[in-house]
């Protein structure tokens, strides 16, 4: 894979996103695209999409940990 920056951060969210969704719908009792749909719309989400963050490098687990810390 080549170097990951701001242009193409994006390739790699998708599973991860999908992850958090899965363990956000557990929590919230709803179905995990709901989870996502809601997902996409946070401030959270907003920095993961942010390459400088460097947080697409943690695993889906992490993230979800991260997010309910912020959330």
């Amino acid at each position: 894979m080549g170097e990951i920056n701001q242009s193409n951060v994006h390739l790699l969210l998708p599973w991860k996103v999908a992850g958090v969704a899965e363990l956000w719908a557990k929590d919230l009792g709803v179905a995990p695209l709901e989870a996502m749909m809601r997902f996409y719309e946070t401030d959270f989400y907003r920095l993961l999409e942010d390459e400088s963050t460097k947080l697409w490098t943690n695993s889906p687990q992490q993230l979800y940990l991260l997010f309910r810390e912020v959330a």
